[in-house]
């Protein structure tokens, strides 16, 4: 059956693919995006969990590979949903430029500022891939940089002046170093796409589908890379970079990969299964407290008494396995640990978040559509890498500063009666 799942898996990954490129329009849509993540992420993970799949049974494998095929289906699925003409047209609003640019320019200062903070922090804390302590509210802060770039950005395309790309250069210099010195995968997706969407919501161009097809195979060969590319980042011999083989490694990758996130989430999985403890959720609220609840003001006790806790697992003791440092255990495993297959329905949510963003986005012209559909592109992947739990508090970071940007700036449309209709 693995083998079975495994093939459905490629064809549900494919179908994705061919959906987006049916339309050129539909390139920058959640299905033909998400297709883009799982294929170039989770894909070849599939393969080289498959070849070399080092798991306490046969059992754990077909469940990874049958729940990879479900969230794939399901990204597809909650697209198909009518639009929720409600929440569309909440979005019918007009918004102050001045006071957005305003905006822009605080949340771009304490991303800085925040950036800046982590900087100053010795390097045995800031080398330490599951940081802690103060560190963590300064990176909490410096995700501000992001929506202030868009806005920046945005309004520059709808009136372009020297000011405003200058302050759109400005707030990209930080995601550009990032991108540079770190090789971070989703600040760089995040910063190519919010210049292609800001480009696409204020001209209406899409990047021609080829195009769209290049960027998932550099993706694909690239991905597998990333820790060579930090290592001879870190080091400054950037002409290493011309010894890497692309294709080499891919192919090593998929037929040898140790170090995988979905044996990761496989492992979770049948412990999930076997011990029959599911977190029913809770890991999203324990997401949420761990993100805007500071242990360094509260305390850790107080911290830790909010949270459940339902869904941690040893694998140490029930499969002498370790989860690697610096790994993850993807959106595949998180949301099967927390509701089983019906884990997968995280993605349907998700994916009609993102059709009604999109039809307020273009169809309406809505400002705050577009800064929202931009803002969440990159918790939508990460939720698919990293794991799902964390993208309801990202959409709370979201709606707190970007929604109380949007509330201040908002012009209020003055209305007036006559005969009793107001026009």
């Amino acid at each position: 059956m693995a083998e079975l799942y495994l093939y459905l898996f490629i064809f549900i990954c494919a179908g994705l693919l061919i959906w987006g490129l049916v339309s050129p329009e539909r390139v920058y849509q959640y299905p033909f995006f998400m297709g883009g993540i799982i294929i170039s992420f989770i894909l070849p993970q599939a393969i080289a969990l498959f070849n070399n799949p080092l798991l306490p049974n046969e059992e754990a494998l077909e469940r990874v590979l049958l729940m990879c095929c479900l969230c794939a289906a399901m990204c597809w699925l909650g697209y198909q949903l009518p639009i929720n003409r409600k929440f569309v047209s909440s979005f019918d609003a007009h918004f102050d430029d001045k006071k957005m640019m305003y905006g822009g320019i605080v949340f771009t200062i304490i991303g800085y500022i925040a950036t800046i903070l982590i900087n100053l922090q010795p390097e045995s804390v800031r080398a330490n891939t599951q940081w802690t302590g103060i560190i963590t509210i300064y990176f909490f802060f410096s995700g501000l940089i992001y929506p202030g770039f868009s806005i920046f950005l945005l309004s520059a395309l709808k009136r372009p002046t020297f000011i405003k790309f200058t302050l759109t250069a400005f707030a990209a210099a930080i995601p550009i170093q990032t991108i540079i010195l770190y090789g971070r995968r989703e600040v760089t997706a995040t910063f190519i796409l919010s210049i292609g969407l800001s480009i696409c919501f204020f001209r209406r161009y899409v990047p021609p589908r080829w195009l769209a097809v290049v960027f998932i195979i550099l993706a694909l060969f690239a991905i597998p890379l990333i820790g060579e590319y930090r290592t001879i980042a870190k080091s400054g011999n950037w002409e290493q970079l011309w010894q890497l083989k692309p294709v080499e490694n891919l192919q090593n990758f998929v037929m040898k990969g140790k170090n995988l996130e979905l044996r990761n989430a496989a492992l979770l999985m049948d412990a999930a299964v076997k011990n029959s403890q599911y977190g029913l959720g809770t890991q999203y609220w324990d997401s949420v407290i761990f993100q805007f609840v500071p242990a360094q003001f509260l305390s850790a006790e107080f911290k830790n008494n909010l949270q459940f806790k339902m869904s941690e697992y040893d694998t140490k003791s029930l499969y002498g396995y370790t989860i690697p440092v610096g790994t993850t255990i993807t959106g595949i495993g998180d949301s099967f640990t927390q509701f089983d297959y019906l884990g997968c329905i995280f993605f349907v949510f998700v994916a009609y978040i993102f059709k009604n963003l999109w039809i307020a986005a273009i169809h309406k012209n809505s400002l705050g559509a577009q800064l929202f559909y931009i803002s969440l592109f990159s918790p939508a992947m990460l939720s698919v890498t990293h794991g799902t739990t964390k993208f309801f508090a990202d959409l709370l970071f979201r709606l707190i500063f970007l929604g109380g940007l949007l509330v201040f700036a908002r012009v209020k449309t003055p209305q007036f009666k006559q005969f009793g209709v107001n026009i």
